[in-house]
Formats: C-alpha cells, sequence, structure tokens
C-alpha cells in the first residue's frame, strides 16, 4: 500500500533521524485541531513530514512532527492542499545497515470534517490509512490515496 520515495528525502531523513542530529524544524500546527494521528510504532523512528501546495503543485516544507505518542492531534489548514509524507527510518547496530522507507499523499482538509491517519510499523510490515469523519453527521469514510503526482 507505499510507495517508495525520492532518494534524496530517503537519505535526508535517515541521516537526520538516524545520528541524532536536530536539524528537523518542527511542525506548528494551526487552528482548529483537525487531524489525529494514531501510530503504533516497533523498531524504528517514524515521523509526518507535511507541506502545503500551491496551484502550481509546488511544495512549500511547514515541518515534521515526530510520531513517538500513540495519539498526537495537531491542526491543518482548511481548503489549502497538504502534502503528507510519513516515514519510517530503522537501523541495525551490530548489522551496521539501515533502511528508509516512506508513504506520501496529498489531502484538502475541509471545514466541519476531523481527519484521522492510522500509522503502524509492527514487525517490519507497515500500514498507513487516512479517514475522513464529517462532524455535521458523524459519518466516517476511508480517503482513497491521491499522490501529489496527480496534482495537474
Amino acid at each position: 500500500m507505499g510507495r517508495f520515495n525520492h532518494t534524496a528525502i530517503a537519505l535526508f531523513f535517515t541521516a537526520v533521524l538516524l545520528g541524532g542530529c536536530s536539524t528537523i524544524k518542527l511542525y506548528k500546527d494551526v487552528l482548529p485541531q483537525n487531524l489525529v494521528v494514531d501510530s503504533r510504532i516497533e523498531s524504528v523512528e517514524a515521523t509526518l513530514d507535511i507541506y502545503s501546495v500551491n496551484g502550481q503543485c509546488e511544495t512549500d516544507y511547514k515541518g515534521t512532527v515526530i510520531l513517538d505518542r500513540k495519539n498526537l492531534e495537531l491542526g491543518i489548514a482548511t481548503g489549502i492542499p497538504s502534502y503528507l509524507v510519513v516515514g519510517f527510518a530503522g537501523s541495525s547496530f551490530w548489522g551496521n545497515s539501515s533502511s528508509f522507507i516512506s508513504y506520501d499523499f496529498t489531502l484538502v482538509p475541509r471545514k466541519a470534517h476531523q481527519y484521522e491517519i492510522e500509522v503502524s510499523y509492527i514487525d517490519d510490515i507497515y500500514h498507513i490509512a487516512l479517514y475522513e469523519t464529517n462532524q455535521n453527521t458523524g459519518s466516517k469514510r476511508e480517503m482513497a490515496d491521491n499522490e501529489l503526482a496527480n496534482c495537474r
């Protein structure tokens, strides 16, 4: 269910996460908090990178959220496309190796809607699902993948 992303992004985040570097720009969320990230992560480091997308399909990096707790609540701008990248970085000290896997999608949050991303990495298997809940009716639906490549 995932896609391998750009090599440069993978190398950058692998170096940052595994090297203990503190150069990550932490995401400053907006109000209202309309996104919940439900994460279950074992044996790897996980991040959520958030970008805004303009009318020419160009991205602007807004920051990174470290997925180090089960439930994180944050806000992303409504009515504006967001490009979201979930990344998993792992390493083996004894095997002297590292790995990076990421999954990306775009989302245009709507007013009066709540979003939930389920993120898990257990036993070397990852799963990502995105849901939208209408706050007026309570109806919840799983959202289909929407790649940035489909922007135009």
